[in-house]
């Protein structure tokens, strides 16, 4: 695996493989990563707790 930015981590995550399989394939949909799609996710969740 590559060096990741100083200001990222990396973490372990346990999902069920059906929802694995369908992120990823609203990913698709989407024209983005499944890691992308996660973190714009977790970001909008994060952001819309402290309102």
């Amino acid at each position: 695996m590559g060096t990741i930015a100083s200001n990222k981590t990396r973490t372990l995550l346990t999902i069920e493989k059906d929802l694995k399989k369908e992120l990823e394939q609203i990913a698709k949909e989407q024209n983005r990563s499944f890691n992308n799609l996660v973190i714009t996710v977790l970001r909008r969740y994060a952001d819309s707790s402290h309102d």
